[in-house]
């Protein structure tokens, strides 16, 4: 047989099985027993990509009954990585704030920098009702460090939200950038300086950044 035609072959060769315990694991995941469905969600998060099959399955476990079998659920998708993206991407519609969060758990641990989950993290951040999916969104956008797609006027924007634990997410994204939102952001910087020094457990170099940043006319 000729190489070309091995090539040929090779290239149109269907995608590799996953590994036979991605299909016995994913089908604990619908298991009555919350031990058995923490596992197989642990067990998954350690296959990384080669779990990617059980990806609809663990997004849909993001809204287990059981806090510690979502935590489980969302932890394996974000080890299993880039393939996970999509689907928690439609996590953040969720009806629910709290499957809203772990998708943004997650999606901090992929660290994704494709346009379509910037704009939804951007989106999240100024739109979703909840403080807590804002705030994660916020930290959620820090983690990916990305400046693109109106990132730092929506962390701006955020400067001045409601709730003052999001206020505060959108200052620590903003130190990443520093001398490049300095000016724009200084006015608000007493108010808001004298805020996250009253938050409990922020710690010291954290104050120091954001007065370094904002606090210096």
């Amino acid at each position: 047989m000729s190489f070309s035609l091995l090539c040929a072959l090779a290239l149109g060769a269907p995608p590799a099985d996953p590994p036979p315990a991605v299909a016995g694991l994913t089908h604990e995941l619908s298991s009555a027993n919350t031990i058995t469905r923490s596992r197989a969600a642990r067990e998954l998060g350690k296959l990384k990509d080669q779990a990617a099959a059980a990806v609809p399955e663990l997004a849909k476990t993001l809204a287990d009954a059981d806090p510690f079998v979502a935590r489980d659920a969302a932890e394996a998708l974000g080890k299993i990585g880039h393939a996970a993206v999509p689907a928690l991407r439609d996590a953040l519609r969720s009806a629910e704030p709290r499957v809203r969060i772990r998708a943004l758990h997650a999606l901090s641990s992929c660290c994704p920098n494709d346009p379509p989950t910037v704009v939804v993290l951007a989106r999240t951040l100024k739109e979703d009702p909840d403080a807590n999916v804002r705030r994660w969104a916020a930290l959620t956008l820090d983690r990916i460090g990305l400046t693109s797609q109106g990132l730092i006027a929506n962390l701006k924007a955020a400067l001045a939200d409601e709730d003052v634990t999001v206020r505060y997410s959108a200052a620590i994204a903003l130190t990443r950038y520093g001398v490049e939102v300095k000016e724009t952001t200084a006015r608000l910087a007493p108010s808001l300086v004298r805020e996250i020094a009253g938050l409990n457990g922020l710690t010291t170099d954290v104050l120091r950044t954001i007065t370094d940043t904002f606090g210096k006319k």
